[in-house]
């Protein structure tokens, strides 16, 4: 992403939640992996965190190949495929020949 002020590691202050984590950490049997915990979080949240117009906005950027697939999975899960769908069946009606349900004038 040129220009943005996000490096590869995002970071932040974690304090009572960094704690949280190592005491899970502690007595969790083998452990938790803090780092996918995160990432989970992180992913859940950033869904969590776009409307109806955001998942359209990021849907036309990946249709047009501005983002890439694992970008936009991440942002809309599942929904992407549901939104293939949609676009897909309304492509489809604006094909099909209307005239069949077009009546006369006259009732025939």
């Amino acid at each position: 992403m040129s220009g943005s002020s996000y490096d590869k590691t995002i970071q932040f202050r974690a304090g009572a939640e960094k704690e949280a984590a190592e005491i899970l950490d502690e007595i969790h049997i083998g452990g938790v992996n803090v780092s996918e915990l995160a990432r989970t979080g992180l992913v859940e949240m950033l869904r969590r965190s776009l409307d109806e117009q955001d998942e359209i906005a990021v849907y036309e950027r990946y249709s047009r190949d501005e983002i890439g697939e694992d970008v936009a999975r991440v942002l809309l899960g599942e929904k992407i495929d549901q939104m293939e769908a949609e676009k897909d069946a309304f492509e489809s009606a604006m094909e099909r020949d209307t005239s069949d349900f077009l009546a006369d004038s006259d009732g025939e």
